[in-house]
């Protein structure tokens, strides 16, 4: 009797720790990408890509994808090392580097849509955009390129938001939809269809945000203005300094 307990208790272990296994599987292949791949990924091929923070791996994307601009939408400070080894880096490497901190969980601004807008009409490219894992932040950058520069229709331009990327739209990212979903709606209203024209009015007139509507000034190449003079004296007790290329 002690045996069959002994028995079946061994058996129902067995049981459990294979469907933890099975579970740990799925949740490897369905979040692959940022696990193994630094979230990389293609958003307009030959001009935009996306990724999470890069690291060790940014002077190969450099190289490999010949970039002309990179855009932060974490942010960062002069005593992060993730972030002036980028800034560093970039500068040395003669790459543009836009430096525009962006909440992960609130919903986006009108100065920040158009900030963005503006910025992918004359930015450099080939473009990577990053945040720190490349799910939200950066979901949201890479779908407004699509509808402003591709003319990408708002229900398509929303699939940059994927599980494949790691989103998942709970407790404060599902925030970051609503632009698309709003201009959506708007659009089937008025019996109307999507133009990157279209849409930058919408965001200045229709969309509803805190911020006022006003004129926004392009983003400045470089890091941010309040972090230059502590970046310059950090790494300049290191190395000279390398001023970003106009």
């Amino acid at each position: 009797m002690t045996q069959s307990r002994t028995r079946q208790r061994r058996q129902r272990r067995l049981v459990v720790v294979g469907l933890l296994l099975v579970v740990a599987w799925g949740v490897a292949f369905l979040f692959r990408n940022p696990l193994f791949h630094r979230n990389f990924g293609v958003v307009a091929k030959g001009l935009v890509y996306r990724s999470a923070q890069p690291e060790a791996n940014l002077k190969g994307l450099i190289k490999t994808y010949k970039l002309g601009s990179i855009l932060n939408l974490r942010g960062g400070g002069s005593s992060d090392p993730f972030y002036t080894d980028e800034v560093g880096l970039v500068s040395a490497e003669g790459v543009d580097f836009y430096d525009y901190p962006m909440s992960a969980t609130q919903r986006p601004k009108r100065r920040d849509l158009l900030t963005l807008i503006d910025l992918f009409q004359r930015c450099r490219y080939p473009l990577l955009i990053h945040c720190k894992s490349g799910s939200d932040r950066t979901g949201l950058a890479s779908g407004l390129y699509l509808m402003v520069r591709s003319g990408t229709p708002p229900e398509k331009a929303l699939e940059a938001f994927s599980l494949f990327y790691g989103h998942v739209p709970l407790l404060g990212p599902e925030n970051l939809h609503e632009p698309f979903l709003e201009y959506a709606d708007w659009l089937k209203r008025k019996w109307l269809v999507h133009s990157p024209e279209r849409f930058r009015a919408w965001v200045e007139t229709e969309y509803r945000a805190n911020d006022p509507v006003q004129e926004v000034q392009p983003l400045r190449k470089g890091p941010r203005a309040v972090l230059r003079a502590g970046l310059a004296a950090r790494r300049g007790a290191a190395r000279p300094v390398v001023e970003p290329k106009k």
